[in-house]
């Protein structure tokens, strides 16, 4: 009987100090992750690290996260999508979740929802 892989997570976000940040606090969950901080890296990035989740900023720069969401739904990739924001709002939320992404978090962070968030999209099916 083989090891499990470790549970693998990719942030992408162009803030490299809240990507490390959130890095730090999944891998203390004992989970694999993976940072991207230039959006135009995103895709290329998802096809070859294969992750099971990804966090999402909305806000970066040439690429938006919607622009990655977009492109995800092109490609039809299942991996679930939370997207990240500072500016959540209503109207952001209900775009968001017509593109595909399963969660939009608001920024800072709440623990305990990312602990909530991580435990219903990597280890729901346990």
């Amino acid at each position: 009987m083989g090891l499990a892989r470790l549970k693998k997570i990719l942030i992408i976000d162009d803030d490299q100090d809240i990507a490390l940040f959130l890095k730090r606090y999944f891998e203390q969950k004992q989970l694999s992750v993976v940072v991207v901080v230039e959006a135009q890296a995103a895709e290329r990035n998802i096809i070859e690290e294969q992750p099971d989740l990804i966090f999402l900023d909305n806000r970066m720069s040439p690429m938006t996260g919607k622009d990655i969401l977009e492109r995800l739904r092109f490609l039809k990739l299942q991996i679930p999508v939370v997207m990240m924001s500072a500016y959540k709002t209503m109207e952001g939320y209900y775009e968001m979740r017509r593109l595909g992404a399963v969660e939009y978090i608001s920024k800072p962070y709440d623990f305990q929802e990312l602990d909530r968030i991580v435990g219903q999209y990597l280890f729901s099916s346990l």
